[in-house]
């Protein structure tokens, strides 16, 4: 049972990531004609990565490529 609980909420987290990242696109690709909803969520993802401190981002990516580098190699 939480197995099947913890994979929901992973599902569910992949699933609002790539909500996001599909916002981002379309908002670079249709501008303002993409609509509201899209530019607001643009918006506010950027002002997010811009209120974090520079090392933050390539941190957090360097700690997701060593674990996903970890992971393929213990398998």
């Amino acid at each position: 049972m939480f197995d099947q609980i913890k994979r929901i909420g992973w599902v569910t987290v992949e699933s609002g990531l790539l909500l996001i990242v599909l916002c981002i696109i379309l908002n670079i690709i249709l501008g303002q004609q993409g609509g509201s909803y899209i530019a607001s969520v643009a918006e506010n993802a950027a002002k997010f990565m811009q209120s974090l401190p520079p090392g933050v981002t390539v941190g957090m990516a360097m700690i997701a490529l060593l674990y996903w580098f970890a992971k393929t190699r213990l398998r």
